[in-house]
C-alpha cells in the first residue's frame, strides 16, 4: 500500500512540472508568435527589393536617362506588393478574422520595402564595380585596411567602433575574402536592414502604425548608405533606451534574480550597438542619466531599480570596454569641413560633408521666413511644443525631450570651442541626433492629436445617441405619461449615458460599430498615404545615390566605377584617414 500510495504523489508533481514547462513554452510562443511574423514580414519586404533588381536587365549606373529608368523600374516594384497590402487591409477592415492580419502585414512591410529600395538604389548604382561606395578613399579606405588587418590576425584601430571592421571581414569570406566586395555588399545589406530594425525597436514603445510612421520619417531623411551603421545605431537606441527606462520604472514589481537577468541581457545588447556605433552614445548620455533619476523608483523599490542598474552596467562594459579605453586615450576628431562652418542652430535638414550643389549654387543654411526659421522647422517647432503640452506624462515624450535637450546642449557646447581649440569634437554629428528627436516629437503630437481627436468623436457619438434614444422614449410614451415620468427618465439617460462611457466596447455595439468603423477606415488612409509617401521619399534617397561627378553624395558612386583595388593606401590609419 505504501507503493501504491507513493506512486500517486510522485506521478501528479512530475506531471505538474511537465505541464508547467509545456505551459511556459506555450506562453513564450503565443507571445512571440506575432512579434515574429512582424520581423518576418519586414526583412521579407526589404528582401523582395533586392531580389527584384535582378529582373532590370538592362541598366547603365553612369547614364542619366537609364537611372530614371531605373528608378521607375524600382517603383513600380515597390508600388504592386505596397498597394496590395493596402487592398487587403480595406477588404479585411469588417472582418475579425484578418483585420489584425492585415494591419500587422501592411504596416510591418514598409519600412522593410522603404530601406529595400534604398539597398537596391545602392545595388544598382554600383552595378558593374568592384568597389564600394567612395571606392578606396575616406572612411571605406579605412575600412578596407582594417579588414585586410584582420585578415592578417591583426588588431584594428583601437579608438573606432570593433564590430563594423569586423562584419566586412566575415561578409567578405563570401566573396573569396575580397574585402572590396565584402565592404560593397555589406553596405547593401546595412542599408536593407535599416528600415526593419528601426521599426522593430519603435514597436517595443509603440502600436504598429506609430512605428511604422516613426521608421518611415526616419530611414529617407537620415539613411546614410555610405556609412549605413551610424544611422543604424542613431535609429535603434533611443526606442531602446525608452523601453529600459519604463522597465526601470516596473523593476520593484520584479524579483532581484530576474533584473539581474535582465539587466545583463539589456547591457549586453547596448554594448553591442555601441562598438557597432558609438556616436549617439555621446549625445544621449545626458538624456539617459537624467531620465534613469527621474524613473529610478527611488521610494518604492531602490535596491530592484540598483540590481537592474547595476547588472547592466555590467553586461554594458562586457563588450565595451576596449572601445571605451581606446576612446579615452585617443585624440578628439580635427575634421573640418563645410559643416563646421554653417550656422550651429540650424539642424532641420542634414547634408554629409559632400553637399554637391547646395552649397555650390547659393548659400547653407537656407534663409527661413520667419525670423530665419524655414516653414518645416516652424512646423516642427510647434509640433514639438504640442508634443510637450498633451504628452507631459507620456514617457516617450518627456524621455525624448530630454534627450534632445542633452545633445542640443552640447552640440553648443563643443561648437564653442571649436576655433580655440583648433578640434570638431564631432559636433556636427548631433544634426542627425537632434533632428530625429524632433521628428519622433513631431510624430507623437500627431498621435496624441489624434487620439484627442477620437475621443471626442466617441464622446460625440455617445451625446447623439443618448439625445436620440431620450427623443425615441418620447416618441413611444403618451404624452401625459411622458409629463409624469419626466425626471425619472432624465435620470435613467444619465445613468445610460455613464454605463456607455465605462464600456466604450458596448457603446460600439449599440451604435452598430459606428465608433470602431472610421478608426479601420482610418488605418486604410494612413496606410495608403504612407505608401505614397514612401514611394516618393524613398525615390529621392536613391536618386541621392546615383552617381554623379558633381561633388554630392552620388560622388561616391562615381568614384567606386573609376578607382582601383591598386589605389589603396597601405598601412595603418588613424579614424576619418588622419
Amino acid at each position: 500500500m505504501t507503493t501504491i500510495a507513493a506512486e500517486p504523489e510522485a506521478g501528479p508533481r512530475s506531471a505538474g512540472r511537465i505541464r508547467a514547462s509545456n505551459e511556459l513554452w506555450s506562453r513564450a510562443l503565443t507571445a512571440g508568435r506575432w512579434p515574429l511574423y512582424e520581423a518576418a514580414v519586414a526583412f521579407a519586404a526589404a528582401a523582395w527589393m533586392l531580389v527584384s533588381t535582378k529582373t532590370i536587365k538592362v541598366f547603365a549606373p553612369l547614364d542619366r536617362v537609364s537611372q530614371v529608368s531605373g528608378l521607375a523600374a524600382l517603383q513600380f516594384r515597390f508600388l504592386v506588393p505596397a498597394l496590395a497590402l493596402v487592398v487587403f487591409l480595406l477588404l479585411a477592415r469588417r472582418s475579425e478574422k484578418y483585420r489584425l492580419l492585415a494591419s500587422r502585414t501592411a504596416f510591418a512591410a514598409l519600412p522593410g520595402f522603404t530601406s529595400g529600395f534604398l539597398a537596391a538604389g545602392v545595388s544598382l548604382a554600383l552595378r558593374g564595380a568592384n568597389l564600394p561606395l567612395n571606392g578606396t578613399a575616406g572612411d571605406a579606405g579605412d575600412m578596407e585596411r582594417w579588414a585586410i588587418m584582420l585578415q592578417h590576425g591583426q588588431m584594428t584601430h583601437p579608438g573606432y567602433p570593433p564590430l563594423y571592421p569586423r562584419i566586412v571581414w566575415f561578409v567578405a569570406k563570401f566573396s573569396h575574402n575580397n574585402v572590396f566586395l565584402g565592404l560593397k555588399h555589406t553596405e547593401i545589406l546595412t542599408t536593407a536592414v535599416l528600415g526593419p530594425l528601426t521599426y522593430l525597436a519603435w514597436r517595443f514603445v509603440v502600436s504598429r502604425p506609430w512605428a511604422c510612421v516613426l521608421a518611415l520619417v526616419f530611414v529617407p531623411t537620415l539613411a546614410e548608405p555610405y556609412k549605413a551603421y551610424e544611422p543604424l545605431v542613431l535609429a535603434v537606441i533611443i526606442p531602446i533606451v525608452i523601453a529600459f527606462l519604463r522597465y526601470l520604472q516596473t523593476s520593484p514589481a520584479k524579483g532581484l534574480v530576474h533584473l539581474a537577468i535582465a539587466g545583463l541581457a539589456w547591457g549586453l545588447l547596448v554594448g553591442e550597438i555601441f562598438i557597432l556605433f558609438a556616436g549617439p552614445f555621446y549625445w544621449a548620455a545626458f538624456g539617459v542619466c537624467l531620465g534613469a533619476a527621474v524613473m529610478f523608483p527611488w521610494r518604492t523599490g531602490w535596491r530592484h531599480g540598483a540590481t537592474l542598474l547595476g547588472a547592466t552596467v555590467v553586461g554594458f562594459l562586457i563588450p565595451s570596454y576596449h572601445l571605451i579605453d581606446g576612446l579615452l586615450h585617443e585624440a578628439p576628431d580635427p575634421y573640418f569641413f563645410f559643416g563646421t562652418s554653417v550656422d550651429p542652430a540650424y539642424t532641420f535638414v542634414y547634408l554629409t560633408d559632400q553637399p554637391g550643389n547646395a552649397i555650390r549654387n547659393g548659400t547653407w543654411p537656407p534663409t527661413g521666413e520667419l525670423g530665419g526659421v524655414g516653414v518645416f522647422g516652424v512646423i516642427v517647432l510647434v509640433l514639438t511644443g504640442v508634443a510637450i503640452w498633451l504628452g507631459m506624462r507620456r514617457t516617450p515624450v518627456l524621455l525624448t525631450a530630454g534627450l534632445l535637450t542633452g545633445g542640443w546642449l552640447m552640440r553648443f557646447y563643443l561648437a564653442s570651442h571649436e576655433y580655440r581649440d583648433q578640434l570638431v569634437r564631432y559636433w556636427p554629428r548631433t544634426t542627425t541626433f537632434s533632428l530625429y528627436c524632433f521628428l519622433i516629437l513631431a510624430v507623437f503630437a500627431v498621435k496624441l492629436i489624434g487620439e484627442r481627436a477620437q475621443e471626442f468623436l466617441a464622446e460625440h457619438q455617445q451625446l447623439t445617441a443618448s439625445v436620440r434614444e431620450q427623443a425615441a422614449a418620447a416618441k413611444a410614451k403618451p404624452e401625459t405619461e411622458a409629463a409624469a415620468q419626466e425626471s425619472d427618465a432624465e435620470t435613467d439617460t444619465r445613468t445610460e449615458a455613464e454605463a456607455e462611457a465605462r464600456v466604450p466596447a458596448q457603446r460600439g455595439r449599440r451604435t452598430g460599430g459606428r465608433v470602431a468603423a472610421p478608426f479601420q477606415t482610418g488605418m486604410v488612409g494612413l496606410a495608403f498615404a504612407l505608401t505614397l509617401f514612401t514611394g516618393m521619399s524613398a525615390s529621392a534617397a536613391t536618386d541621392k545615390i546615383m552617381p554623379k561627378n558633381d561633388g554630392s553624395e552620388g560622388q561616391l558612386a562615381w568614384h567606386a566605377h573609376f578607382d582601383s583595388p591598386a589605389n589603396l593606401v597601405q598601412g595603418i590609419t588613424k579614424v576619418n584617414g588622419k
